[in-house]
């Protein structure tokens, strides 16, 4: 027969329960975190920084809104060119992560002891892109897009109050984009940050044109599409990387983290490519998209380098051509800044809204971030200013500001991503560049621009 427990004992009971359910408390904490411990040990700034052209702007924008000042000196013009801000992916990459991914996700999620800690097999879970109509929402400017271009226009206005009022006047302001969805909302969106959202419906913009002569030059340049865009040898170099030991070694990473040893170098680079989408979109998430889960810093790196050598040979320094055909849009420049007739008065500031492929054509044109040799697969150790992640991402940004001086001509600055660039030929050891001095290092691109002779194909090869 059981005896009745004592009551003198209870609270030596109560005190034990206690003391133990704090240390079971801690010893599933402590299995919660060895299970944390499981994850990727990538940071969001490990990957943020590496996504070439798709990086948010927001890891490489210029946050010091102080307006620069220079003796003697006001600002009284701009010209600038904007990239649309994080878009939705192409058709053809909205269709492969419907498929391809999907088989990868079932696969994974299939797998007895997956390579992924619970929150990342959670993510895997509910990772879908249903939700994407292949046909209908291919590269539309999202909301991370949107913010994007309204809050680098809030900084620019910062910088340049005299400049940038807040009151639209057509007068004043020439704001003009590409036929396209990404380039229009961007341009809304920018004046949003300019003037506030109750203001924007009297923004006045001319008629958009899907091959503008000035806003997406290359796409009236037929020898640039036969010999360089469409050319397989363009491509040579990012083709031959693939054979490299580093990209070789970012394959095999993630066929080790996946523990799928099938995964071709498409399937790694179709995961780069929703990883770099993903985490551009996701600003306040607080885990990365789950698919960059299974890099590492160095597959990232190797990834990116695999990008720039793309983007070098189709649009920026790998072929001459390329970079010469930037000329109408630096005679624009001029014209917008430098007005020498009257008779066709221009704004005082001018704002376009287009593509990564004029970006790039500018900058080579510009001739910044060019590096001593020419971008080979040879290059991945090596460092280099040809870097689309820092030049090239969503919503990236060139400018030139006139300034009048009261002791001197007019002067320009040059902004590239919010930031002061010295471009070749100018003065190195200060921001502001005689206008005089950027006329003639840029002559030719006015006075000698045959874009008609540049572009004519020639029919004898």
């Amino acid at each position: 027969m059981l005896q009745p427990f004592p009551i003198l004992f209870l609270p030596l009971l109560l005190s034990a329960l206690v003391l133990v359910l704090p240390l079971e408390r801690a010893v599933l904490a402590d299995a919660d975190t060895q299970a944390a411990a499981a994850c990727s040990s990538l940071q969001r700034a490990d990957i943020e920084r590496r996504l070439s052209t798709k990086t948010p702007y927001r890891v490489i924008a210029n946050y010091d809104e102080t307006p620069p000042q220079y003796a003697g000196c006001h600002p009284t013009r701009i010209w600038s060119v904007i990239r649309h801000g994080s878009r939705n992916p192409s058709k053809k990459v909205i269709l492969r992560a419907q498929q391809r991914l999907v088989e990868l996700q079932q696969r994974l999620l299939s797998q007895p002891h997956p390579n992924l800690c619970p929150a990342e097999m959670k993510q895997l879970r509910e990772w879908s892109w249903g939700h994407l109509n292949a046909a209908e929402d291919e590269k539309l400017l999202v909301a991370e897009g949107e913010d994007e271009l309204i809050e680098l226009a809030e900084r620019m206005q910062l910088r340049f109050p005299s400049l940038l009022p807040d009151m639209y006047d057509p007068a004043w302001y020439y704001m003009k984009y590409t036929d396209t969805q990404r380039t229009l909302k961007s341009a809304q969106s920018f004046a949003t940050g300019l003037f506030g959202r109750h203001r924007i419906h009297a923004v006045r913009y001319p008629r958009p044109v899907y091959r503008d002569p000035v806003l997406r030059f290359y796409k009236l340049c037929d020898r640039w599409r036969t010999d360089v865009d469409k050319n397989p040898e363009t491509f040579i170099n990012a083709r031959r990387f693939t054979e490299e030991p580093e990209m070789q070694s970012a394959v095999e990473h993630v066929r080790g983290s996946t523990q799928l040893p099938d995964l071709g170098p498409e399937d790694v680079e179709l995961m780069y490519m929703v990883c770099a989408f993903e985490t551009s979109w996701q600003r306040r998430r607080q885990r990365e998209s789950v698919w960059c889960s299974f890099f590492d810093v160095d597959a990232l790196r190797a990834l990116e380098f695999a990008k720039d050598l793309e983007y070098y040979w189709n649009d920026g320094y790998g072929y001459e051509l390329t970079h010469r055909i930037a000329c109408p849009a630096i005679a624009d420049m001029f014209s917008a800044i430098d007005p020498v007739s009257q008779a066709m008065p221009r704004a005082n500031v001018t704002f376009y809204f287009t593509h990564s492929g004029t970006l790039l054509k500018l900058l080579a044109h510009l001739g910044l971030a060019k590096d001593k040799e020419a971008l080979t697969h040879k290059h991945f150790g090596s460092e280099r200013l040809w870097r689309t992640s820092e030049i090239d991402a969503f919503a990236t940004n060139l400018a030139f500001l006139r300034y009048e001086c009261e002791q001197e001509p007019p002067r320009v600055l040059v902004l590239h991503q919010e930031r002061a660039v010295r471009l070749p030929g100018c003065p190195q050891d200060e921001d502001l560049c005689p206008l005089a001095t950027i006329r003639r290092l840029y002559a030719d691109s006015v006075e000698r621009c045959d874009f008609e002779a540049l572009c004519q194909v020639d029919d004898t090869k």
